[in-house]
């Protein structure tokens, strides 16, 4: 009897010490090399069930998040164990975008194309299709955000946390105190090609969809270009589309789903917009923005949807808020054809509003506007209906800002 109570309170121990975080230093279940040749096995299965392509627009998308998030993502540059492998188009009409192991990660074109289009009320209009990058700051900052989420799984570590948990990680690190890598790589091998299959299709956990949401916000903030505004895009198409396919909004229940109700995700990224700019600028579904609790007048424009730019200039308000740029004397009106952000040679007529640390290292573009840097701002106000409409609207934001600052001196 001494014995059986000996025993079970040796193995109640170790299931106490396995139940103990370990940090990050401490190996996974798989080593960064074990993790990159299981996910290249699940890449080429991939490639094998789907139609695979390299895209050049989104390789920038994701060059412009890692140029940006340098402490967070990465290539492969010599320096580093882990690193993202470029990101993938494959053809499927579900739009849809996955990270597997080891930095491989696809995006479904149809999502791509449901996301760059001019939106309007849940249908896509192929005539109205544009190339990502350049000027076209709104639909990119969408696509950079499916895959800012994407890479948030990786930057998370979420296969590994997931395999350390289906493989019991944590006792083996009581067991055979922290050598738990060469465990996996027999155990990788033992599993074969049955890892492999498993990996394609694994499902994330709720609280890693609503991390890896978190820290595609945290890395379109990082883009002078990119708007936390474009989360808001992503899910606002997609409450949309579900109105469109229950229109008697009974959504069947998807318990393999773990991702958060559509209108779930798009308030927790208002709430972020929200908390990130210390509560002066809300945002709702119906793009109403407010700063300081004033509604923002942004007028309609041709080429983008008037909720959709509501969202952009919502995240880039609280974005430049957050770091401290908002203020008079880091607004400046840059030509797209000089930007070295979201350059474009092509819209003439047109500039990027900008606010800028003065050091040049915070930089965040607040809108594309109706505004002819080679003319007066008179000229500019009474040049067209559509140039006065902007302008007005730039008028009120600088007002707010700088009657904000009058009455909440900074310190220096």
């Amino acid at each position: 009897m001494k014995k059986y109570v000996f025993s079970m309170g040796f193995m109640f121990g170790l299931l106490l010490a396995a139940a103990q975080p370990f940090s990050p230093a401490q190996a996974h279940f798989m080593t960064s090399a074990e993790e990159r040749e299981i996910g290249a096995a699940a890449a080429e299965r991939t490639e094998e069930k789907y139609d695979v392509a390299w895209d050049d627009d989104i390789v920038e998308i994701q060059k412009r998040l890692i140029e940006c998030n340098p402490t967070q993502l990465n290539w492969n540059d010599g320096r580093h164990t882990r690193w993202l492998a470029p990101m993938k188009l494959y053809h499927s009409d579900h739009p849809n975008a996955f990270m597997l192991p080891g930095g491989y990660s696809y995006m479904a074109d149809s999502m791509v194309n449901f996301m760059n289009t001019y939106q309007n009320n849940g249908y896509t209009n192929s005539n109205n299709l544009r190339p990502l990058n350049r000027s076209n700051i709104y639909n990119t900052s969408s696509v950079a955000f499916v895959m800012g989420h994407e890479f948030g799984h990786w930057a998370g570590k979420d296969h590994l946390e997931g395999y350390d948990k289906q493989f019991g990680l944590n006792l083996l690190v009581g067991i055979f105190g922290g050598q738990a890598g060469s465990v996996g790589g027999a155990l990788a091998q033992s599993a074969g090609v049955n890892l492999v299959d498993t990996l394609i299709d694994r499902q994330m956990s709720f609280n890693q969809e609503k991390g890896a949401d978190e820290w595609g916000l945290k890395f379109l903030e990082n883009v002078p270009e990119y708007s936390t505004g474009g989360a808001l895009t992503k899910f606002y198409r997609f409450m949309k589309l579900e109105e469109i396919r229950y229109p008697d909004g009974k959504r069947p229940k998807n318990f393999r789903n773990p991702h958060p109700e559509t209108q779930k995700r798009f308030d927790r990224v208002a709430d972020y917009i929200k908390k990130s700019s210390n509560g002066r600028v809300g945002v709702n579904s119906y793009g109403n923005v407010f700063l300081d609790r004033v509604h923002l007048d942004i007028p309609s424009r041709m080429d983008v949807a008037d909720v959709e730019r509501s969202f952009y200039i919502a995240g880039q308000i609280a974005a430049a808020i957050k770091k401290d740029i908002f203020h008079r004397e880091n607004i400046s009106v840059v030509a797209p054809s000089e930007s070295r952000y979201g350059y474009d040679p092509n819209i003439p007529r047109m500039s990027y509003v900008v606010f800028s640390s003065k050091d040049g290292s915070e930089v965040k573009i607040l809108d594309l506007i109706a505004y002819d840097k080679t003319r007066s701002y008179e000229e500019n106000l009474n040049s067209s209906i559509y140039g006065k409409a902007e302008i007005k609207m730039m008028d009120q934001i600088i007002g707010l800002m700088e009657e904000y600052d009058r009455t909440h001196p900074r310190r220096k």
